[in-house]
Protein backbone atom coordinates (compact mmCIF):
# COMPACT_ATOMS: atom_id res chain seq x y z
CA UNK A 1 0.00 0.00 0.00
CA UNK A 2 2.42 2.31 0.98
CA UNK A 3 4.64 1.41 -1.94
CA UNK A 4 1.55 2.18 -4.46
CA UNK A 5 0.92 5.32 -2.78
CA UNK A 6 3.97 6.77 -2.89
CA UNK A 7 4.30 6.32 -6.74
CA UNK A 8 0.74 7.94 -7.31
CA UNK A 9 2.79 10.93 -5.11
CA UNK A 10 5.73 10.76 -6.99
CA UNK A 11 4.03 10.75 -10.27
CA UNK A 12 2.08 13.75 -9.39
CA UNK A 13 4.82 15.88 -7.82
CA UNK A 14 7.19 15.37 -10.66
CA UNK A 15 4.84 15.32 -13.99
CA UNK A 16 2.08 17.66 -12.22
CA UNK A 17 -0.59 15.61 -13.67
CA UNK A 18 -2.78 13.86 -11.36
CA UNK A 19 -3.08 9.75 -11.79
CA UNK A 20 -5.45 6.96 -12.85
CA UNK A 21 -5.13 3.35 -11.26
CA UNK A 22 -7.80 0.48 -12.17
CA UNK A 23 -9.76 -0.44 -9.22
CA UNK A 24 -8.36 -4.21 -8.37
CA UNK A 25 -9.58 -4.69 -4.66
CA UNK A 26 -12.50 -2.10 -4.10
CA UNK A 27 -11.79 -1.73 -0.01
CA UNK A 28 -8.38 -0.73 -0.85
CA UNK A 29 -9.66 2.73 -2.92
CA UNK A 30 -9.80 4.54 0.64
CA UNK A 31 -6.31 4.42 0.46
CA UNK A 32 -5.64 6.03 -2.56
CA UNK A 33 -9.57 8.28 -3.30
CA UNK A 34 -7.23 11.52 -2.13
CA UNK A 35 -4.82 11.27 -5.42
CA UNK A 36 -6.32 9.30 -7.84
CA UNK A 37 -8.77 10.83 -10.50
CA UNK A 38 -9.81 8.19 -12.66
CA UNK A 39 -11.02 4.27 -12.05
CA UNK A 40 -11.27 1.49 -14.47
CA UNK A 41 -13.22 -1.57 -13.59
CA UNK A 42 -11.18 -4.79 -15.49
CA UNK A 43 -12.86 -6.63 -17.64
CA UNK A 44 -13.43 -10.13 -15.40
CA UNK A 45 -14.23 -7.61 -12.47
CA UNK A 46 -16.97 -5.74 -14.61
CA UNK A 47 -19.44 -8.42 -13.58
CA UNK A 48 -18.56 -8.07 -9.19
CA UNK A 49 -21.70 -6.53 -7.88
CA UNK A 50 -19.03 -4.78 -4.84
CA UNK A 51 -16.82 -3.25 -7.94
CA UNK A 52 -19.69 -1.81 -9.22
CA UNK A 53 -21.47 -0.64 -5.21
CA UNK A 54 -17.78 1.07 -5.39
CA UNK A 55 -18.33 2.73 -8.70
CA UNK A 56 -21.39 4.06 -7.94
CA UNK A 57 -19.99 6.08 -4.70
CA UNK A 58 -16.59 7.62 -5.77
CA UNK A 59 -16.18 10.69 -7.21
CA UNK A 60 -14.43 10.56 -10.18
CA UNK A 61 -14.74 8.86 -13.55
CA UNK A 62 -15.16 5.32 -13.82
CA UNK A 63 -14.57 3.32 -17.05
CA UNK A 64 -16.29 0.08 -17.49
CA UNK A 65 -14.30 -2.66 -19.69
CA UNK A 66 -16.64 -4.89 -21.40
CA UNK A 67 -16.04 -8.51 -20.05
CA UNK A 68 -13.89 -10.74 -21.76
CA UNK A 69 -16.74 -12.93 -23.75
CA UNK A 70 -17.55 -9.10 -25.26
CA UNK A 71 -21.46 -9.44 -24.03
CA UNK A 72 -22.11 -5.90 -24.06
CA UNK A 73 -25.27 -6.66 -21.97
CA UNK A 74 -22.78 -7.04 -19.09
CA UNK A 75 -20.96 -3.96 -19.75
CA UNK A 76 -24.21 -1.86 -19.98
CA UNK A 77 -25.71 -3.72 -16.79
CA UNK A 78 -22.45 -2.48 -15.02
CA UNK A 79 -22.65 0.94 -16.60
CA UNK A 80 -26.68 1.13 -15.39
CA UNK A 81 -25.64 -0.01 -12.10
CA UNK A 82 -22.69 2.33 -11.10
CA UNK A 83 -24.86 5.51 -12.48
CA UNK A 84 -27.95 4.84 -10.02
CA UNK A 85 -27.48 4.85 -5.80
CA UNK A 86 -27.10 2.00 -3.89
CA UNK A 87 -26.87 0.71 -0.33
CA UNK A 88 -24.01 -1.74 0.49
CA UNK A 89 -21.33 -2.71 3.06
CA UNK A 90 -18.65 -1.52 2.35
CA UNK A 91 -15.22 -1.95 4.75
CA UNK A 92 -17.36 -3.35 7.71
CA UNK A 93 -20.52 -0.42 7.61
CA UNK A 94 -23.44 0.16 5.64
CA UNK A 95 -23.09 3.10 3.31
CA UNK A 96 -25.29 4.40 1.15
CA UNK A 97 -24.65 5.95 -3.03
CA UNK A 98 -25.67 8.66 -4.83
CA UNK A 99 -24.66 6.82 -7.80
CA UNK A 100 -22.07 8.16 -10.56
CA UNK A 101 -23.19 9.73 -13.43
CA UNK A 102 -19.52 9.81 -15.26
CA UNK A 103 -19.74 5.94 -15.52
CA UNK A 104 -19.14 5.08 -18.55
CA UNK A 105 -17.77 2.14 -21.45
CA UNK A 106 -14.18 1.39 -22.09
CA UNK A 107 -13.95 -1.49 -25.13
CA UNK A 108 -10.85 -3.80 -25.21
CA UNK A 109 -12.20 -6.37 -27.82
CA UNK A 110 -13.11 -9.84 -26.51
CA UNK A 111 -12.14 -13.73 -27.27
CA UNK A 112 -14.59 -15.93 -29.36
CA UNK A 113 -15.84 -19.47 -28.27
CA UNK A 114 -13.04 -20.12 -30.89
CA UNK A 115 -10.59 -18.65 -28.46
CA UNK A 116 -10.13 -16.04 -31.44
CA UNK A 117 -9.73 -12.17 -30.80
CA UNK A 118 -12.36 -10.32 -32.16
CA UNK A 119 -12.25 -6.02 -31.68
CA UNK A 120 -14.53 -3.90 -31.36
CA UNK A 121 -13.17 -0.11 -32.07
CA UNK A 122 -14.69 -0.25 -35.69
CA UNK A 123 -16.72 2.63 -36.67
CA UNK A 124 -20.12 -0.02 -37.08
CA UNK A 125 -19.26 -0.49 -33.31
CA UNK A 126 -18.82 2.83 -31.85
CA UNK A 127 -22.26 3.16 -33.61
CA UNK A 128 -23.98 0.52 -32.04
CA UNK A 129 -22.22 1.50 -28.69
CA UNK A 130 -23.86 4.88 -29.63
CA UNK A 131 -27.41 3.46 -29.91
CA UNK A 132 -27.28 0.89 -26.55
CA UNK A 133 -26.81 4.62 -24.65
CA UNK A 134 -29.41 6.00 -26.23
CA UNK A 135 -31.63 2.80 -25.88
CA UNK A 136 -31.18 2.88 -22.29
CA UNK A 137 -31.17 6.21 -21.48
CA UNK A 138 -27.65 6.59 -19.67
CA UNK A 139 -26.14 9.83 -18.87
CA UNK A 140 -22.79 11.02 -20.44
CA UNK A 141 -22.30 8.30 -23.41
CA UNK A 142 -18.71 8.50 -23.47
CA UNK A 143 -16.44 5.59 -24.48
CA UNK A 144 -13.05 4.83 -24.11
CA UNK A 145 -10.86 2.67 -26.90
CA UNK A 146 -8.29 0.09 -25.13
CA UNK A 147 -6.19 0.12 -28.12
CA UNK A 148 -4.52 -3.19 -27.04
CA UNK A 149 -5.70 -6.84 -25.33
CA UNK A 150 -8.14 -8.18 -27.86
CA UNK A 151 -8.66 -5.12 -29.84
CA UNK A 152 -5.14 -5.24 -31.19
CA UNK A 153 -5.01 -9.06 -30.71
CA UNK A 154 -2.22 -8.58 -27.83
CA UNK A 155 -0.16 -7.33 -30.28
CA UNK A 156 1.39 -3.93 -28.90
CA UNK A 157 2.96 -2.62 -31.77
CA UNK A 158 -0.24 -2.95 -33.74
CA UNK A 159 -1.54 0.18 -31.12
CA UNK A 160 -0.82 2.98 -33.38
CA UNK A 161 -2.80 1.69 -36.46
CA UNK A 162 -5.71 1.24 -34.02
CA UNK A 163 -5.53 5.02 -32.74
CA UNK A 164 -5.20 5.98 -36.93
CA UNK A 165 -8.82 3.76 -37.46
CA UNK A 166 -10.47 5.12 -34.52
CA UNK A 167 -9.39 8.98 -35.36
CA UNK A 168 -10.57 8.33 -38.83
CA UNK A 169 -13.81 7.25 -37.75
CA UNK A 170 -14.16 10.39 -35.42
CA UNK A 171 -13.10 12.75 -38.16
CA UNK A 172 -15.65 10.53 -40.41
CA UNK A 173 -18.99 10.80 -37.49
CA UNK A 174 -20.16 13.70 -35.88
CA UNK A 175 -22.18 11.08 -33.25
CA UNK A 176 -18.91 9.00 -33.17
CA UNK A 177 -16.10 12.26 -32.28
CA UNK A 178 -18.52 13.36 -29.04
CA UNK A 179 -18.90 10.07 -27.78
CA UNK A 180 -15.35 8.75 -27.98
CA UNK A 181 -13.54 10.44 -25.40
CA UNK A 182 -10.28 8.81 -25.28
CA UNK A 183 -8.17 5.87 -26.07
CA UNK A 184 -6.24 2.99 -23.91
CA UNK A 185 -2.61 2.92 -24.47
CA UNK A 186 -0.17 0.16 -23.22
CA UNK A 187 3.38 1.83 -23.00
CA UNK A 188 5.87 1.80 -20.83
CA UNK A 189 9.62 2.55 -20.89
CA UNK A 190 11.30 -0.04 -23.37
CA UNK A 191 9.14 -1.55 -26.20
CA UNK A 192 7.70 -5.10 -26.02
CA UNK A 193 7.83 -7.40 -22.70
CA UNK A 194 10.04 -10.13 -20.83
CA UNK A 195 9.64 -12.77 -18.68
CA UNK A 196 9.54 -11.97 -14.89
CA UNK A 197 13.52 -13.25 -14.41
CA UNK A 198 14.00 -10.96 -17.05
CA UNK A 199 16.89 -8.09 -16.63
CA UNK A 200 16.24 -4.86 -18.88
CA UNK A 201 15.10 -1.86 -16.83
CA UNK A 202 11.58 -0.44 -17.88
CA UNK A 203 10.51 -3.36 -20.00
CA UNK A 204 6.82 -4.88 -19.25
CA UNK A 205 6.91 -8.23 -17.10
CA UNK A 206 2.99 -8.49 -18.31
CA UNK A 207 1.29 -7.40 -21.17
CA UNK A 208 3.31 -6.10 -24.55
CA UNK A 209 3.86 -2.31 -24.59
CA UNK A 210 5.07 0.76 -26.69
CA UNK A 211 8.40 2.00 -25.54
CA UNK A 212 8.42 5.73 -24.42
CA UNK A 213 9.77 7.03 -27.92
CA UNK A 214 6.98 5.56 -30.12
CA UNK A 215 4.68 6.54 -27.23
CA UNK A 216 5.88 10.35 -27.12
CA UNK A 217 5.39 10.26 -30.94
CA UNK A 218 1.60 8.70 -30.91
CA UNK A 219 0.66 11.16 -28.43
CA UNK A 220 1.86 13.76 -30.61
CA UNK A 221 -0.02 12.61 -33.55
CA UNK A 222 -3.20 11.93 -31.50
CA UNK A 223 -2.84 15.89 -30.27
CA UNK A 224 -3.02 17.19 -34.06
CA UNK A 225 -5.80 15.20 -34.79
CA UNK A 226 -8.22 15.35 -32.57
Amino acid sequence: MRAARNLHLRVAGESGLTTADELLYPEAFAYFQDIVSYLAIGARSVEDQQHRFVSSGVDCPVGMKNPTNGNPDTLFYSIFAAQHGHKFIYRDREVKSSGNPLAHAIIRGYENIMGEYVPNYQYEQLLKIGERYRKQKLKNPFIICDVNHANSGKDYSREPMIIYDVLESRRRSEEIRMIVRGVMIESFIEAGRQEISGTVYGKSVTDGCLGWNETEELLHYIAEHV
